[in-house]
């Protein structure tokens, strides 16, 4: 299997390479230099792409290096997430409703027999099971779009992604079993992504590739929790994402702007505006986040040090932010 994982990370690359010309070529998957997002940040057009060479690097590697047919069903819904955001990629104007509708149906597929449904949230509340069920279906899916809202810079959901799946291969590597190969399978399919992504641009990760990780981070966060891994465990290492998301739904709300509407104020994008050097905010983020999750892997040992450590980060996160809006107000007196 460690040989094989190589191959795993060279498939990735070599078809993100194909995904860089034949998207350019055939006019479809490309993110326009022309865009008017607020969040676009790159200088030409670029291949939306990247996460098809990641999503069919996993399933090479889970047909021919593992193929354990019990969790077949889980690479079933994988896959219905990923086309999700994959046809979004290829063709945009998806309604977020058939896109919610997609995952949920993935996620779903991903729970047969129960597996990955997160109950016990101690020492808060052990949840019944179906309540347990719609809350790590909608959990899940808020990971994909915590991923996918991250991704602004070159190298930020998929450097995030790679800590997050060393950290889960990591904490499940003397349990075997399939957490641990998917993680591994996963990590080296983002790795031959990465090198093409980070620092220069080449392909971006797209919806497709940040909704698939997205799930399968959640779901295995979910059967750690099966095995006796707290479930704070899950949110303390993809806390930056999660309350990405949950800080910039409170200051819409604030300012009277829609919860979902795009702008160009989250964390990454404040700290590009100041260094005005995207692969050098991606790098410091990914470093200050690596510290962070090595400090949880080696010191909290249960699920009162996971929940310290998730709040620990997110007031880090808001002194950071805070200190980054005064800097460019000082800096352009029009912020």
């Amino acid at each position: 299997m460690p040989n094989s994982l190589i191959y795993i990370s060279v498939i990735s690359f070599i078809i993100a390479f194909l995904c860089i010309f034949g998207a350019n070529r055939l006019g479809i998957g490309v993110d326009s230099i022309y865009s008017t997002s607020p969040q676009k940040m790159h200088q030409k057009n670029t291949s939306r792409l990247g996460g098809l060479g990641i999503f069919l690097a996993f399933c090479i590697g889970y047909f021919f290096f593992f193929n354990e047919q019990s969790v077949f069903f889980v690479v079933v819904g994988l896959f219905i997430v990923f086309i999700s955001g994959f046809l979004e990629d290829l063709y945009g104007m998806m309604k977020p409703t058939r896109r919610l509708v997609i995952q949920l149906l993935g996620v779903m597929m991903m729970f047969w027999g129960n597996l990955g449904v997160i109950q016990d949230l101690q020492p808060l509340v052990f949840l019944p099971l179906y309540l347990g069920i719609l809350f790590s279906a909608f959990g899940i899916v808020g990971v994909c779009n915590a991923l996918n809202i991250i991704d602004g810079l070159n190298g930020l959901a998929s450097g995030i992604a790679l800590l997050v799946l060393g950290s889960i291969a990591y904490i499940s590597k003397d349990m075997g079993g399939f957490v641990y190969i998917f993680s591994l399978l996963a990590f080296m399919g983002v790795l031959g992504f990465f090198i093409l992504n980070f620092p220069f641009g080449k392909i971006f990760l797209g919806d497709g590739g940040a909704y698939f990780l997205g799930a399968l981070i959640g779901f295995l966060l979910g059967v750690l929790s099966n095995e006796g891994i707290s479930a704070w465990f899950g949110l303390s290492v993809m806390i930056y994402p999660v309350w990405e998301v949950l800080y910039s739904i409170f200051r819409r709300k604030v300012k009277g702007k829609k919860a979902m509407q795009p702008d160009g104020l989250h964390l990454h994008s404040l700290l590009f505006k100041l260094t005005k050097n995207n692969p050098l905010s991606t790098f410091i983020i990914l470093l200050a986040y690596g510290i962070y999750l090595f400090c949880v892997l080696n010191f909290a040992k249960n699920a009162n040090d996971f929940i310290i450590a998730s709040l620990c980060f997110m007031v880090f996160y808001l002194c950071v932010y805070a200190l980054l809006k005064n800097l460019l107000k000082a800096k352009y007196k029009d912020f």
